[in-house]
């Protein structure tokens, strides 16, 4: 069992059945050893009386006088009896014997005992014997009285007291659950952030919650701070490194360019085309950072904000020339998608679209089934089937394999491959040139 309040449930579900369980057995035997205590207690005093009661006549025969034994002893049955044995073989027994009999045990002057025996009709009896020495002659008294009638009134309480446990033990435990689930409810706020931060919504988790929760939430709050200041400094890093190495490039190209430098045309043709490789590379780290702009680590995408600004953006890199970039967004709400790696990915392929249009972009977007279709058309020269193929060949680095249309989209291919998603370029049938459609899977598994 994974979940923690399950397995809170479960702990002090075990811990309550076991002590409630522990309190029954001890009360059970308190109880029947109380019973017991009574009993034989009123069995000595029973004795005494007899013990009293118990006269010699002139003939040295032993004797109970009658008007001084209770009559319960004289019901045949009754429950209660008692057997005297004397020194010398003589015995006197209770009228409630009948025809039954007590064996009493042997004992000395002083002693006692207690046991449990059957008695007449299926009698549950427990009898009492004390050794006694009166008038230089030893005998033994035994007392027994039947438990049955207080064993029914003990079974009677125990099932009574049984009823309440588990009653008892039911309402606790649905205390313990309410108890359990309203102190889980304080970390719903932590959890609406967790969310929240998932779609990109907040950069931070609320430390609204559990004392005992809060340093780890305050941890993991810094964590994320560090996160998003690192990601921050290498986004601004990659842009400053791309920005200050294009005056050197601009310098060496035209250095190489001249007519003055010795050098054979073959290495001055090498150098000039991985001079040009640098360049399109700063280029490229310089437009991913025009097209991320502001936004923290995680912050999801909202085609109805982004693309208007992106389409601007994108009009404004290749002016003068007249692009009519036409979008139709169908998707409603933020998407669970990372806005960096869409932007990314909508930039690169938008430019080249842009770069090889003649005068019209089209960039529809729409979810069915759980994706998200992303579909860019241009009017421009389009590709050959050979390019096309080497564009959605495995492993291929499309802006250094394919001319014209490879710029960018080498990390197209990545960003779509990180998300599982699939991505295919064929002719437009529409405007004639390239289409790009990428489809990029929604929800948990994006």
């Amino acid at each position: 069992m994974r979940s923690l309040e399950g397995r809170l449930h479960l702990g002090l579900g075990i811990s309550l059945v076991l002590l409630i369980g522990a309190a029954w057995w001890l009360g059970h035997r308190a109880l029947h050893h109380t019973a017991d205590a009574f009993v034989i207690s009123r069995l000595e005093h029973d004795a005494e009386g007899l013990l009293g009661a118990l006269s010699v006549t002139l003939d040295g025969t032993p004797q109970i006088g009658a008007e001084r034994v209770t009559p319960v002893y004289d019901q045949p049955y009754s429950g209660h009896y008692f057997v005297i044995a004397i020194s010398g073989g003589e015995v006197l027994r209770s009228r409630s014997l009948w025809d039954e009999d007590l064996q009493p045990p042997v004992l000395q002057a002083g002693e006692t005992t207690t046991w449990r025996a059957p008695g007449p009709a299926d009698q549950r009896l427990l009898a009492w014997a004390g050794g006694y020495h009166i008038d230089d002659r030893d005998l033994v008294i035994v007392i027994a009285e039947d438990l049955s009638p207080l064993s029914g009134e003990l079974q009677g309480f125990e099932q009574l007291f049984a009823i309440m446990a588990v009653g008892g033990l039911a309402l606790i435990l649905l205390i313990q659950r309410l108890v359990v689930h309203h102190t889980f409810t304080r970390l719903e706020p932590v959890y609406r952030d967790i969310e929240r931060l998932e779609h990109g919504k907040t950069l931070f988790l609320t430390e609204e919650g559990p004392t005992e929760i809060r340093p780890l939430v305050r941890k993991l709050n810094r964590l994320l701070l560090r996160f998003d200041q690192r990601l921050e400094r290498s986004r601004t890093a990659a842009g400053n490194l791309a920005h200050a190495i294009k005056g050197p490039l601009s310098m060496l190209r035209q250095q190489l360019q001249d007519p003055g430098l010795s050098i054979a045309p073959a290495q001055r043709e090498a150098l000039l085309d991985q001079i040009e490789r640098l360049r399109r590379l700063a280029e490229r780290q310089l437009k991913r950072a025009r097209l991320a702009g502001a936004g923290g680590a995680g912050v999801s995408f909202e085609a109805a904000e982004e693309l208007p600004t992106l389409a601007c953006l994108l009009t404004q890199i290749h002016a003068p020339k007249p692009v009519d970039l036409q979008l139709d967004d169908r998707t409603q709400g933020p998407l669970n998608l990372d806005r960096e790696d869409m932007l990314e990915l909508l930039g690169n392929l938008l430019d080249n679209a842009c770069k090889w249009a003649g005068a019209r972009v089209c960039c529809e977007l729409e979810i069915a089934q759980g994706h998200l279709i992303l579909c860019i058309e241009d009017d421009g020269p389009g590709c050959s089937e050979e390019a096309l193929a080497a564009i959605t060949g495995r492993g291929v680095r499309l802006d250094e394999e394919v001319s014209g249309h490879g710029l960018g989209l080498s990390i197209v291919k990545e960003i779509v491959d990180s998300y599982q998603g699939r991505i295919g370029f064929a002719r437009s049938a529409r405007l004639g040139g390239l289409r790009a459609e990428v489809e990029l899977p929604l929800g948990e598994d994006a």
